[in-house]
């Protein structure tokens, strides 16, 4: 984690870091966490004036020490998990923490409705707050496409965040082979390691690579800051396919809302998407136009050269300025927590 001023980090050790997800994911018994915070308290607590729990283990912890220490908490949610992907018992842990919070902070309608229903939260507590940075994003005079030696008169399309199964991130190699020749992908997974990632579906289109498909390995550091990689790029492609393989990809996709940090980010920077049929976000690019729906990957071609009419970039921006920017909601969130 990056330093910065006003910020002190308190990472737990070792014991803790494997003792909490037995603790909290598969025992879930109320009396031994409530003990663990007891002893996290001992260990880090300093009096503060409030508490804010990052999904369902920050909501635990801090509603642990918001019990013990009489400090208020928020609850801010980024994934959803549902009882009937998990259990009655996983899930007890969260309605018993959310009983305490102050305020809790969601994405959307369509996410507030799922995670009130599977916490039992009160909606009087509700804060909508899309996920979305501060400020239109600026664009880098050093480009990745550049370091990645992407001919200049080829256009870009580009694939960043996580690139699992689940991302469609397979179908979308094999969709390039039949783009128009002007055109390449880019592929950025925004850990790093991308080869390394993709190296089963990557193996397959060996013979674009370098031509039409191009990996970054690199990781941005601050997610705020992805003007070098976006510099260059006409479209952002975004795909969605919920699938049953672990707890986050099942229905904490399917009600995606305006959870997509990669299709928030490709419209800050005013570049255009072309995304599957994901619910609230497919409906969004329709009626405001800042790029097309499909319903599959083989049909990016088709859209490709379409994006490049000015005005969707015009678009993407005004969407972002007017819907997600964070400065459009920053004195509320800050009315809210204050009065917490």
């Amino acid at each position: 984690m990056p330093r910065r001023e006003g910020i002190r980090l308190l990472p737990f050790g070792v014991i803790a870091r494997r003792l909490k997800p037995v603790l909290f994911d598969r025992i879930c018994f109320w009396p031994l966490v409530f003990l663990l915070g007891i002893v996290d308290i001992f260990i880090y607590y300093n009096k503060y004036n409030l508490i804010i729990g990052v999904d369902r283990e920050g909501l635990i912890e801090a509603s642990v020490i918001s019990k013990i220490t009489g400090t208020p908490c928020v609850f801010i949610s980024f994934e959803i998990l549902f009882e009937s992907e998990t259990s009655v018992r996983y899930k007890s842990l969260e309605r018993k923490a959310s009983r305490n919070v102050a305020a809790w902070l969601v994405q959307d309608e369509v996410r507030a409705e799922q995670l009130q229903k599977e916490n039992a939260l009160d909606p009087g507590n509700k804060i909508l707050l899309p996920l979305a940075s501060a400020g239109v994003g600026c664009l880098s005079t050093t480009r990745l496409r550049d370091n990645l030696g992407v001919p200049e008169d080829k256009k870009i399309a580009i694939v960043i965040g996580s690139v699992h199964g689940w991302s469609m991130i397979g179908q979308i190699l094999k969709s390039v082979a039949c783009w128009p020749e002007d055109w390449a992908l880019i592929v950025h997974d925004r850990y790093g390691g991308t080869s390394k990632n993709l190296a089963g579906e990557l193996s397959a289109q060996r013979h674009l690579l370098g031509r039409k498909i191009f990996i970054s390995d690199a990781a941005t550091e601050q997610v705020d800051d992805m003007g070098s990689v976006l510099s260059g790029v006409s479209v952002g492609l975004a795909f969605y396919e919920p699938d049953v393989k672990n707890l986050y990809t099942g229905k904490n996709l399917k009600y995606l809302g305006l959870a997509s940090g990669k299709i928030c980010t490709y419209l800050r920077y005013g570049i255009p998407v072309v995304i599957n049929e994901i619910g609230l976000f497919a409906d969004e690019a329709r009626l405001h136009r800042f790029g097309y729906v499909v319903e599959h990957p083989d049909q990016i071609r088709e859209c490709l050269n379409h994006c490049l009419d000015e005005q969707y970039r015009r678009n993407a921006l005004d969407y972002f300025k007017n819907i997600l920017d964070f400065n459009i909601y920053r004195d509320d969130i800050w009315r809210r927590l204050s009065s917490a």
